[in-house]
């Protein structure tokens, strides 16, 4: 019967100094430099659509205007030198609508640095509209790894205070798990024609376009 309180006892006390946790959430972010970009240019149709009589839009008069304009966009284009392909095959178009087809080309952009030239170029078109588009990173799962490795030293550095404070020790991990970042990756606009497309976070400094990426994350420590 002794063993056995004993035992309760030792099983009690052992429970109970495992049962003590930290829990930090932290968020953070790192800077990324994208080594390939295209930048999509749009003929902006507004600017060509006419009203007949009855109030209706004049197709045929609109779209004969658009077709002038993308076919100037793309000689200014190729006279820069810049390589570019159409927005969208014209073998696949279902509609004839005018606001349905996109007009316009994306230019590959080997240098980040090449965007701001680029932007400044097209400001003589005053016909377009321009949006960032597909864009490449050297090596990201290096980078989420290094994202992640910066998120746990920052945990564990608020951890290690909190546990200092409580008078505990700090143990191991025994939780991670990464929560949803509201903002998790946004754009600044650079310019006007620099317009937002889905999630990166994109800032310049001295004209050099970067990436940041951020995430957030949950770690449970052991404590007691």
């Amino acid at each position: 019967m002794k063993t056995l309180i004993a035992i309760l006892l030792f099983t009690t006390s052992f429970c109970f100094s495992q049962s003590g946790f930290i829990e930090i959430e932290v968020r953070d972010s790192i800077r990324i430099k994208p080594i390939k970009l295209e930048y999509n240019v749009q003929i902006s149709d507004s600017k060509f659509l006419r009203f007949n009589d009855s109030g209706k839009v004049s197709k045929d008069n609109s779209k004969l205007k658009i077709k002038e304009k993308y076919q100037e966009l793309e000689v200014f284009l190729k006279n820069k030198k810049y390589k570019i392909h159409p927005l969208n095959n014209s073998n696949y178009q279902i509609h004839d609508y005018i606001g349905f087809w996109k007009y316009g080309y994306a230019i590959t952009l080997e240098k980040t640095e090449d965007l701001q030239k680029l932007i400044s170029e097209l400001k003589e078109l005053d016909y377009i509209t321009g949006s960032l588009g597909k864009m490449e990173f050297s090596d990201e799962e290096k980078s989420e790894e290094r994202l992640f490795l910066k998120l746990l030293n920052k945990a564990k550095r608020k951890a290690m205070t909190i546990a200092k404070l409580s008078d505990l020790r700090l143990g191991k991990i025994v939780e991670f798990r990464e929560v949803r970042e509201v903002d998790n990756m946004t754009y600044n606009i650079l310019d006007t024609y620099f317009v937002s497309q889905q999630n990166s976070k994109l800032n310049s400094t001295n004209k050099v376009l970067y990436s940041q990426k951020s995430k957030a994350i949950v770690v449970k420590f052991l404590a007691e």
